[in-house]
């Protein structure tokens, strides 16, 4: 079974309408808003994944189905992908797509307890002012149970944390004396991803404290990756995924990252952007990732970035929106026995 995880920049704004869509939004007109979409479905069919998973998806289920019809459907012009939406998240939410003749027998959400309990907010210090008061998640993780054709379902969580991102960040940055502005506003953006990280971490442990031998990925834009930013060195935030994978300390419930050791080190990223904190232009990022629980770890087949299946449909990485078909590169990962019985 093939899983595929990918953030598509802003697809909301390939429509108007909502509940009644239209092609076109105040950002881009139909023709530009089809283009872009045109080449995201290219990269998809390119790819072929049994279950898609998605950030930063429209914002009603009526506008994924006019995209599915018209760029992802069969000859008779049936879609080729079921959608499940995740439950909140405005402008950018979270999907979960099943394809319909692929290896996943049935999807559907996850309703037990811990799930549940998942989406209740919980006591955090976000501020730093040393006061706990309830917090939840920007956009609550997407969890979804999959069972595949043959073999033992797997649990899926889709996750996109709260953005690093600081409005006018770089003018605020470059100036002395707004500087202590930004940093401000920079680190409230980082305690509130930790605290979602060390939130949904808790949630893994108790999945694998029911039982060890669950079958649980975590995918998703983390908003974080290796390395230590500038943040994390010196303010003491945390790295998200290396939360998210678990501790030494417990080492039967720490999770595999499945992209490491199998993509090389100059392809290992999946974002651009410049850094103004580190000054570093152009920076390569790794973003995006596969988690997996101990259980699945070994059935990993492969994984890998869809660095080929981007750059053919990529005119432009910096010019205007229908010259890429998103800022973020899609992550895959192929699981086989026991999947496969």
């Amino acid at each position: 079974m093939k899983i595929v995880n990918w953030n598509i920049e802003w697809m909301n704004r390939w429509f108007s309408g909502n509940a009644n869509p239209v092609w076109g939004s105040n950002s881009l007109d139909p023709d530009q808003a089809r283009t872009v979409a045109g080449k995201v479905a290219r990269v998809i069919r390119a790819m072929d994944p049994d279950v898609l998973t998605l950030q930063e998806g429209p914002s009603a289920t009526a506008e994924m189905d006019l995209f599915l019809t018209e760029f992802l459907s069969d000859a008779q012009g049936a879609p080729l992908y079921d959608a499940l939406i995740g439950a909140d998240g405005g402008a950018q939410k979270l999907y979960a797509l099943r394809k319909r003749d692929g290896r996943a027998a049935a999807m559907d959400y996850a309703t037990d307890a811990a799930t549940r309990t998942l989406m209740d907010g919980w006591l955090a210090d976000v501020n730093g002012d040393l006061l706990l008061e309830t917090y939840d998640f920007t956009r609550a993780p997407l969890v979804v149970d999959v069972d595949p054709e043959a073999g033992q379902p797997v649990r899926l969580i889709v996750l996109h944390t709260k953005s690093k991102y600081v409005h006018r960040g770089q003018q605020l940055f470059d100036n002395p004396d707004t500087r202590q502005e930004f940093i401000a506003e920079a680190m409230l953006a980082r305690r509130r991803i930790s605290a979602e990280a060390f939130r949904l971490r808790t949630y893994l442990d108790t999945l694998l404290q029911n039982d060890m031998d669950a079958r649980i990925i975590v995918t998703g834009d983390f908003n974080d990756g290796p390395g230590r930013d500038f943040f994390e060195r010196s303010y003491l935030t945390h790295n998200v995924t290396d939360i998210l994978l678990g501790s030494t300390f417990y080492p039967e419930l720490i999770f595999h990252h499945a992209l490491l050791g199998r993509v090389d080190t100059p392809a290992l990223f999946t974002a651009r952007f410049d850094d103004f904190v580190d000054n570093v232009q152009d920076r390569p990022l790794l973003l995006d990732h596969f988690v997996v629980s101990p259980a699945l770890t070994d059935y990993i087949r492969d994984a890998g970035i869809a660095h080929d299946a981007f750059q053919a449909e990529l005119d432009d990485m910096n010019g205007p929106r229908t010259a890429r078909p998103s800022d973020h590169r899609p992550v895959w990962a192929e699981i086989g026995a026991p999947l496969t019985g």
